[in-house]
């Protein structure tokens, strides 16, 4: 069977589902551009972590529509994702999917979240719920998957290493997916941090993931500082 069957049936239910979004109920009680909508929508407004629009109010994102004698509460018409109206996007030569196709809420809320960066779970959780194998899904090179530890504290990118559970040498956050991997994208394949985004730079690079696990291990081993010496000691000869 040739590719092309699958390919049209993916098109057309990507249709009919984003008619589906796009389409959303009435409003269930008459509203207009003064309305308080925080008056019941207080939960968009509560949490750790408060989008700064919310606090601008609800019209930034959203508009007021009335079809066919019912109120809609619709975002508002842009050229294309209504975030990048004011977070301008990163051009990156290797950028993460959902970035580069603007499903910014797939990994972030919009109005409010327990989580550092609007995410809407913790950062290991919400990239392994993509990235974990999942039965029923077939294996995909657009969407790699890691196989970790039962625990989902080693196994990546080698057995032993720590993906949760323990300190960034680094930064003294605790390790998780994107203390090597850059979530919006990279100039580097699999989205891996370039040695200018880690901190104090690594010694003796060769290449950028070299950079990335030296810097790390020789913090860990307590060997940067020697190196750092060693570098400003070459620099003044």
């Amino acid at each position: 069977m040739t590719p092309y069957p699958r390919f049209y049936r993916f098109i057309i239910a990507f249709w009919v589902l984003s008619r589906g979004l796009c389409l959303a109920g009435a409003h269930p009680v008459s509203v207009d551009e003064k309305s308080q909508c925080l008056d019941c929508h207080e939960d968009h407004a509560a949490g750790n972590y408060v989008h700064a629009a919310v606090k601008m109010g609800c019209n930034s994102c959203h508009q007021v529509e009335n079809r066919d004698g019912a109120i809609y509460v619709a975002l508002k018409p842009t050229k294309s994702v209504v975030c990048l109206e004011c977070h301008q996007q990163e051009e990156v030569s290797s950028p993460h999917f959902p970035y580069a196709s603007g499903m910014c809420i797939r990994c972030h809320d919009p109005h409010t979240s327990a989580n550092p960066r609007l995410l809407r779970a913790k950062v290991n959780e919400l990239c392994l719920s993509c990235h974990a194998p999942h039965s029923g899904r077939a294996p995909s090179q657009y969407l790699p998957t890691i196989v970790l530890t039962s625990d989902n504290r080693l196994g990546h990118p080698y057995a032993r290493h720590p993906v949760s559970g323990t300190r960034d040498p680094l930064t003294g956050d605790e390790m998780s997916c994107i203390s090597c991997h850059l979530a919006h994208g990279s100039a580097k394949v699999h989205h891996l941090k370039m040695g200018s985004a880690i901190p104090e730079d690594a010694l003796n690079q060769t290449t950028e993931t070299n950079d990335m696990c030296h810097k790390c291990h020789m913090r860990l081993w307590g060997t940067d500082n020697i190196s750092s010496k060693k570098k400003k000691r070459a620099k003044a000869d």
